[in-house]
């Protein structure tokens, strides 16, 4: 599903297609799945917190797929502590079947700048189960890993 750069009415950047159908799709999965201990949608974890971009959600998903991430639209729909959605979920991996992913997921700030919150975890192709049941999970290790890779790209971002 592409990325747009199209605007809001209030002039910030569009969540892109992906993103859209899985605000859409997933509330509707994590219903069903959730009676048999599943789910779909997840609360963002404050620990996960690698800084704020100050660039439009555009702007950051230009940064992320020159950085060689890939939006990721097998992920769970995250919420924040506040009740925002996620506006985005990227990952980076070595390889197509490498075993460990740098996971990133995007929050608007209504500010046109995007709060990025990062962690590590089991790649889903290699590794389905462990992924999905965030065996092996490590949000302070992505959390550094994505500020490295924010800083040694120069991509200014500021913690709050």
């Amino acid at each position: 599903m592409a990325t747009t750069d199209r605007t809001t009415p209030d002039g910030t950047d569009a969540i892109d297609l992906t993103t859209r159908v899985r605000r859409r799709l997933l509330p509707a999965l994590h219903r069903v799945k959730e009676p048999f201990g599943g789910y779909a949608i997840c609360r963002q974890y404050p620990e996960e917190y690698v800084g704020i971009v100050k660039r439009g959600l555009d702007a950051v998903r230009s940064i992320l797929a020159d950085l060689a991430f890939e939006p990721e639209p097998i992920a769970s729909l995250k919420v924040h502590d506040d009740g925002r959605r996620s506006a985005g979920s990227w990952v980076r991996r070595e390889s197509t079947l490498a075993p460990w992913q740098l996971h990133v997921t995007l929050f608007r700030t209504g500010e046109g700048t995007v709060e990025v919150f990062a962690h590590r975890e089991y790649s889903w192709r290699r590794h389905p189960y462990k992924h999905y049941t965030q065996t092996g999970w490590d949000g302070r290790g992505g959390v550094e890993r994505m500020r490295a890779i924010l800083s040694t790209h120069g991509v200014p971002f500021r913690i709050e």
